[in-house]
């Protein structure tokens, strides 16, 4: 009864008190510190701290962290635009963007918290950088846990 009880307690624990946020960073080699990000599926919020940990300026050469399901990946980067600028992370609003940050140069840091509720197991998710040309480079994988 006692072996019970205690099993009972460390699984209630360790749901309220699960990782509901992550801390990522970036730097001037157009590299994530990270090829995957884990979403606890306990999570009714989600917030991913991100620091660029290089030198150049975000109009040269910035970064941030998109989240998409994967099966919107081609349509979602084929609507980078640079005529939409830095302030809209190059680009349009879209209903397929599930969370998005600033778009931040050197030394800079963001964050964004979004609904982890509207995120399923059963789903594939990625992120990238929507900076023009690095999100080729620059992407994973978001799982749901």
């Amino acid at each position: 009864m006692r072996y019970l009880f205690c099993l009972i307690s460390t699984t209630l624990s360790f749901n309220l008190y699960a990782a509901c946020s992550l801390e990522l960073t970036a730097n001037d080699n157009m590299r994530f510190d990270t090829r995957k990000i884990e979403v606890d599926s306990s999570c009714d919020q989600f917030t991913i701290n991100f620091k660029h940990t290089g030198e150049i300026a975000a109009e040269w050469a910035g970064h941030n962290v998109v989240i998409i399901e994967s099966g919107n990946y081609s349509k979602v980067v084929s609507s980078i635009d640079p005529k939409l600028g830095l302030t809209s992370g190059y680009l349009p609003e879209m209903p397929e963007v599930i969370a998005k940050t600033a778009i931040i140069g050197g030394g800079a840091e963001t964050n964004v918290t979004f609904n982890a509720t509207k995120l399923s197991k059963n789903q594939k998710y990625t992120f990238f950088c929507s900076f023009p040309g690095h999100f080729g480079q620059m992407m994973g994988n978001v799982e749901i846990k």
